[in-house]
């Protein structure tokens, strides 16, 4: 079975209005829900995709690649490649500092797992540069305050940290070692993981087991009913039962005066498993990651549910799937069939048919569209970024080289196109990173700090990239140099006309305002994720372009 067989909710014992009010009210409490998978009994009851995001589409998962990184350990360790009892300064002694301290001298495998290590705090992006990059070397060299096993921590680096002792102890990356053992037997073909950078002492880049997976809604789905099914898929089982029995386990308490500062809220102080989250229904736990996608694991309803998003109120996501799902799924255990409700099966699926993601509805300006259009704006400083750079949204970490260096305006039909005129010899000095994605702090790029050198004003060196932004409250969509946008726009005043644009490949719309004064073009981005929550990089500062006299 590489495939779930399609029922009706009914079928599955969910009764479909019950599955529209969930809708409904993730909406009402502000949630942006991207898409969501009901599987129960290893059947699809029920799964919708908001537009412009579709099921083909990767989605990214923070922090619930996690919990594929323990199940990559789990593997390792049912090989007898690692144990949960390996030491760190065994694992990795070359990057030991000169003097291990006790703790640091009993951290093992499993307390990385439990986030239990010994760190009192995050180590920080400053501290690996400190290190000439080598944040192995750094992770090491931060304090270890506790005993292991004992207090704990939220920590990114130490799951990166699991993932780099498989890769050294196997020779493969998490995505290699994981596609024999459970991608291949599950049918998961498309999954990628982004790289950590090890700086100039390792000859390898390390995936990003703590954060840096991207799969498809299916893909998620399937993932988390192979752990609902105790490591057994398609009758034959992968994972043995012990493992799997330790990993749902609370295996640490989190409600603890270093990691609870008094904002952390209910579902994430219920414990911690190997890289999973204990639920506030008991017997419910999940895997989690930032702005809201989640995979959980209902045993006492044999169902799973897979949610995508882009959240900031992630409880009251979660809250929601227990007030309105979890009560709807009638047996214990295996589901009780309900009699179809063709009424509310009707509604559900025109619900579903039309959900798409809010968009701007264009005021056409023919006045405008003539004053603004077919006019070739030059960059005025050789600083600024492409426009993938621009837009891409929190998650895009590889900078494509390309510098704006001048735009001109098309407005055709029902569309306006933005024709970016790229310089291909741009120099670019920008951090790998746009933000620090492993810490609860974030970082932002400070303002002006994206260095890309423009060589001279030769349109015949430079690549043109189009933007086509829908102006009759239809997206259109457009692919850069790695990603397709989707867009909307509207003219808002007699002098600005603003744009939504989406990274389908991302979590983040980032709003454009372009604004036209006196021969001169400003464009502005602002991500819909507010600058001080977690991942943001979407707070540019304007970029300036002249009229061509």
């Amino acid at each position: 079975m590489s495939e779930f067989e399609h029922v009706t909710p009914e079928e599955a014992g969910i009764d479909s209005s019950a599955i529209e009010a969930f809708l409904r009210e993730e909406k009402k409490a502000g949630v942006e829900l991207h898409s969501f998978m009901i599987v129960r009994d290893g059947k699809i009851a029920a799964e919708g995709w908001a537009s412009p995001y579709r099921k083909d589409l990767r989605h990214p998962m923070y922090s619930f690649s996690k919990t594929l990184t323990a199940t990559a350990v789990g593997f390792a360790v049912q090989e007898g490649l690692l144990s949960l009892d390996d030491r760190l300064t065994d694992l990795f002694p070359e990057y030991c500092p000169p003097v291990i301290s006790d703790h640091l001298a009993k951290a093992d495998l499993r307390s990385l797992l439990t986030m239990s290590c010994g760190h009192k705090s995050e180590m920080t992006m400053a501290e690996a540069e400190r290190f000439d990059g080598n944040w192995i070397r750094a992770f090491l060299a931060h304090p270890f305050h506790f005993a292991p096993g004992t207090m704990f921590q939220y920590n990114t680096w130490g799951t990166d940290l699991a993932a780099a002792a498989l890769q050294k102890k196997s020779g493969q990356t998490l995505i290699e070692y994981l596609t024999p053992r459970l991608f291949e037997p599950l049918g998961i073909t498309d999954a990628t993981c982004a790289s950590r950078n090890m700086g100039d002492d390792f000859t390898k880049t390390v995936q990003g087991g703590g954060w840096g997976m991207k799969l498809t809604t299916l893909d998620m789905a399937k993932f988390i009913w192979f752990l609902e099914q105790d490591g057994v898929w398609d009758g034959k089982r992968l994972l043995n039962h012990d493992y799997i029995a330790q990993m749902s386990a609370r295996q640490i308490e989190t409600d603890n005066e270093i990691y609870n500062n008094g904002d952390i809220a209910s579902n994430w102080l219920k414990g911690y498993g190997f890289q999973n989250w204990q639920c506030d229904v008991p017997g419910i736990w999940r895997a989690d990651g930032a702005f809201g996608q989640f995979g959980l694991v209902i045993p006492q309803k044999n169902a799973v549910v897979v949610l995508t998003s882009c959240a900031l109120n992630t409880e009251a996501e979660l809250n929601i799937v227990y007030d309105t799902l979890l009560p709807a799924m009638k047996g214990d255990g295996a589901a009780e069939p309900l009699p179809e409700n063709q009424a509310a099966l009707s509604s559900l699926r025109s619900c579903l048919e039309d959900w798409q993601l809010p968009v701007l509805w264009g005021i056409r300006a023919p006045l405008l569209e003539k004053q603004y259009g077919k006019i070739r704006y030059i960059a005025d400083s050789d600083s600024y970024p492409s426009v993938e750079d621009f837009i891409a949204g929190p998650g895009y970490f590889e900078k494509d080289g390309l510098s704006m260096k001048a735009v001109t305006f098309r407005f055709e039909d029902n569309v306006a196109y933005l024709d970016f005129e790229l310089n291909k010899k741009a120099e670019h000095a920008a951090p790998a990173f746009a933000f620090d994605p492993f810490s609860p702090a974030g970082r932002t790029i400070p303002k002006g700090n994206e260095h890309l050198i423009c060589h001279d004003d030769d349109p015949a060196d430079a690549v043109t990239q189009t933007l086509a932004v829908g102006m009759d409250g239809k997206v259109r969509t457009s692919r850069l140099t790695r990603y397709s946008f989707t867009a909307s726009g509207t003219f808002t005043s007699p002098s600005t006309f603003d744009i939504n644009v989406r990274n389908t490949e991302m979590i983040e719309s980032v709003n454009i305002r372009a604004t036209f004064f006196r021969g001169m073009l400003n464009l502005e981005a602002v991500g819909s994720i507010p600058e001080n929550s977690v991942l943001t990089i979407r707070d540019i500062s304007g970029v300036h372009f002249s009229s061509q006299s």
